[in-house]
This record gives structure tokens, C-alpha cells and sequence, in this order.
């Protein structure tokens, strides 16, 4: 078959494969993002490369991985630029102070977990490549436990009728300041890591200071041209997509990636019918073909036989268990001192707790730049199944254990 043949056998397979995940996960109660990633996995060197190395071979050879591999960094620009959009801006004033209590304990505890622990034992199991401080390397793992997976968190509040409760509240403000802090912190990481040393990390933090406020000097400019301008004529879509190759052109340009210009753009376009309709155009194309692709180039790169070792193994059940304890029981601890009743602090600790697509997206950031290994990738990957399997069951338990003992708050109020 020709390399046009191959590559359309290959998107129909991963397209089919994630459509059937997704069923199953609707059906077992859990996020689509779960079936997504472990197709990924299972079309990867983990079950399919070992159990068809010849198949594989053909069908995901090096030169079809560099194209797919190019198509899903565009998707994940469209996807962070979404994210961006829908960005919950105005939600974070309501629940504020316990939103910022629960981000920032979700933030800290699990980044110093990570790091205490990637410090020790990074060199030791080998997961960092050479010629990465061990301090920078750890401060990444640190920074990956810390990580809450927004948009899913977002979708899972929906689907289980959470939005208009005040723990659901309090879980999206939470996440978006979490979100938004890690990504921030990422790129300070990317900046310090770079190879032009202090010189480097200047310009790439500069350059997103300048990004910052000339999306801020722009924003008031295009709220009135927006507003003047149908939502759903081409316009609109083509100067978005302009800017959007700008802004993500331009930090991948100063070293960091091109999805924080994208997400940054999608936070500064003024909210409204106009946003609506560009995540509504974007989002459909970008879910249901680019990501896919996204999780399968993922999957090529986690080989789970790379952790069977003791020590490995021992060091991703240590992960998954500093990550559980990290972003669940710090955030559930800080939202009931905040004065939310252990109920509502345990399904916000739960909501937290969910890691999945973002903690890929920056792992596969980190991945690039040669900040961590094969193996530390494979770990990080287990982290994210993990946390966000367990987000949906530990709702369910939490809710039948409140039934019976914790008399619980229902809708939006304040804490009693």
C-alpha cells in the first residue's frame, strides 16, 4: 500500500478503536479520555508492537509516526486553544477563597511529594536522561503529580449533574487556578531547562510577559469587533485561526511550547456569542480525530515493559500512591479547613485527583525535551489511568457513605 493508504487505514483504525473505548467507558462510568489512553496503549509497542511486531511495523512505521505525530501536536493547539475558550474566568470570583485554599494545597503537596521523591530515587531508576540536573528533572515530576486535568474534571462534574452544587463549584474554580498555575509553572521549567541557560530562560519568560500584555492590550479591541461581527461568519474563524498560528508560533519560538500560546489566546478572547461559536466549530473535528491521534502517539511511547522491573515497579506504585495522597488527600484536607463538610471536601479532593489528558499533554511536552525517559514516561502514564479511574467509584462510595452518616449541603451556598 501506498504512505497515503497506510496513513488512512491507520486514522480509521485509531478513530473506530476510540469511538468503541468511548462506549465502553459510558457504560462502565467512566470518562472517555480513560478508553482514549488505553487505546493508545494497546495500539503501542505495550500489546500490539509485542504481540504483532511485523502489523505494527507496517501499519505505525517511523515515517507514518512522524506524520501522525505532526497532526496531533496541531490538534493539541486546537484542543488547548478550547481549552482556553472555555476557560471558567467569571466562576472564579463565587467560590474564591476556598477555591484558592483547595488549588493551592492541590498545587504544593503534591509537587513537593514528586519532587522529594523524583530527587531521590529520579537518578536511582534512571528517569532522567543524561545531562539533566536532577533538581530540574524532579521539579518536572513534581510538577506532573501536581497537574489536574481541567477539561475532564469539567466534563465529569456535568455528566454526574455536579455543576450547579457548591462542591462542584468549588472543584472547577479549584481546577482552573490549578490549571492555569501549572502551566505557568511548566514553562518556567521549560525556560530553566533550555539549552541557552540564563540567556534562554530571560527570553522565554520574557517573551510570555510580552505575549501576556499584548493579549491584554488587545482584548478590549476585540471584544468591540466581535461584538460587531457575526458569531458564525468565516471571519470570525479565519482571524481566530490567524492568531491562534501567531500566538503559538511565537512561544514555541522563545522555547516554550506552542500550546501555552494557544491556551493563553483562548483565555483572552472576550467571552461571549463569538467564543461560543469558535469552541463549537473547533471542538467537534478536534475530539473526535486529532486527540485520538494525540493518545495513539502517546501510546507509542509508553512501552509498560519498561517498568516490570522490581525497582521500577515499585517506583510507579509509589508514584501513583504520593499522587493519590498529594492532590486527594491535600485538597480534601484543605477544603474541609476551609469549612466545606467531609462530604463535600472528599468529592472536591476526588474531582482534584483527576489527572488524565493534561498531565499526558505536559508529559509529552517534557518527553520532547528530554527532560525525562521512556521509563518515567511509562510511570507518569500509569499516574494518569490510575487517578482518573478512580475518580467516578470513589464519588460513588463517598456518596453512599454520606447517605448514611454525613448530613450533606445539595446546591450552591455558602459553607455551614
Amino acid at each position: 500500500m501506498s504512505t497515503t493508504a497506510v496513513l488512512l487505514l491507520a486514522l480509521l483504525l485509531v478513530v473506530l478503536a476510540c469511538r468503541a473505548a468511548h462506549a465502553v467507558c459510558k457504560r462502565i462510568g467512566q470518562p472517555p479520555v480513560i478508553g482514549e489512553i488505553l487505546v493508545g496503549i494497546i495500539l503501542g509497542p505495550s500489546l500490539f508492537g509485542a504481540l504483532a511486531p511485523g502489523a505494527h511495523a507496517s501499519l505505525f512505521g517511523p515515517g507514518l509516526l512522524a506524520v501522525i505525530d505532526g497532526v496531533s501536536q496541531i490538534g493539541l493547539v486546537l484542543f488547548m486553544f478550547t481549552v482556553g475558550l472555555e476557560f471558567p474566568i467569571g466562576r472564579l470570583r463565587s467560590t474564591a477563597r476556598v477555591g484558592l485554599a483547595v488549588s493551592g494545597a492541590g498545587m504544593v503537596v503534591p509537587l513537593a511529594l514528586g519532587f522529594a521523591f523524583a530527587l531521590w530515587f529520579g537518578p536511582r531508576l534512571g528517569l532522567f536522561p543524561g545531562g539533566v540536573d536532577p533538581r530540574i528533572g524532579a521539579l518536572f515530576i513534581g510538577l506532573l503529580l501536581s497537574i489536574t486535568a481541567f477539561p475532564v474534571m469539567a466534563r465529569m462534574i456535568a455528566d454526574h449533574g455536579h455543576v450547579t452544587t457548591r462542591f462542584g463549584s468549588v472543584s472547577l474554580t479549584a481546577g482552573a487556578l490549578d490549571d492555569a498555575a501549572a502551566w505557568i509553572l511548566l514553562a518556567a521549567v521549560l525556560a530553566a531547562f533550555g539549552t541557552g541557560g540564563d540567556a534562554a530562560a530571560l527570553i522565554a519568560l520574557g517573551g510570555l510577559a510580552a505575549l501576556a500584555a499584548v493579549l491584554l492590550a488587545v482584548r478590549r479591541w476585540a471584544r468591540h469587533w466581535f461584538d460587531t461581527r457575526d458569531p458564525g461568519r468565516d471571519a470570525v474563524l479565519v482571524a481566530a485561526a490567524l492568531a491562534l498560528l501567531a500566538a503559538a508560533w511565537f512561544t514555541e519560538l522563545i522555547g516554550v511550547h506552542a500550546v501555552f500560546g494557544a491556551f493563553a489566546l483562548g483565555a483572552a478572547v472576550p467571552r461571549g456569542a463569538a467564543a461560543e461559536a469558535l469552541s463549537e466549530r473547533i471542538r467537534p473535528l478536534t475530539t473526535v480525530l486529532f486527540l485520538p491521534l494525540f493518545f495513539v502517539h502517546s501510546g507509542m511511547n509508553t512501552d509498560l515493559g519498561l517498568i516490570t522491573g522490581p525497582g521500577l515497579l515499585a517506583g510507579a506504585a509509589a508514584l501513583v500512591a504520593l499522587a493519590f495522597a498529594g492532590k486527594l488527600g491535600a485538597c480534601t484536607t484543605a477544603a474541609r479547613l476551609a469549612g466545606e463538610s467531609w462530604a463535600d471536601a472528599a468529592r472536591i479532593g476526588c474531582y482534584m485527583n483527576a489527572r488524565g489528558l493534561m498531565q499526558l499533554v505536559a508529559l509529552d511536552i517534557g518527553l520532547r525535551a528530554g527532560l525525562v525517559d521512556q521509563a518515567a514516561y511509562a510511570m507518569i502514564v500509569v499516574v494518569a489511568v490510575a487517578t482518573t479511574c478512580f475518580t467516578a467509584p470513589g464519588l460513588t462510595v463517598i456518596d453512599r457513605l454520606a447517605r448514611r452518616r454525613i448530613p450533606e449541603r445539595e446546591t450552591v451556598g455558602a459553607p455551614a
